[in-house]
């Protein structure tokens, strides 16, 4: 068997994501928005962007989920 190229190893790891729930998005990001990712990246609130995005989404969950 050939090994995948780079698209196919892509399409597999989507398909993958997808089948565990999970999914891509692709974002535009104002620049307000665009300097605070970067600046918590700086931060080291987390190491890549995706990362950042998953620990602010989860964090702003917990926070919402909770009684008032």
């Amino acid at each position: 068997m050939a090994p995948l190229t780079p698209s196919q190893k892509v399409q597999r790891s989507q398909a993958a994501l997808a089948a565990r729930g999970g999914r891509r998005l692709h974002v535009g990001l104002q620049p307000e928005v665009a300097q605070a990712l970067d600046s918590l990246l700086a931060s080291g609130y987390a190491h890549n962007a995706s990362a950042v995005i998953a620990k602010a989404l989860m964090q702003a969950h917990s926070k919402a989920s909770r009684p008032v």
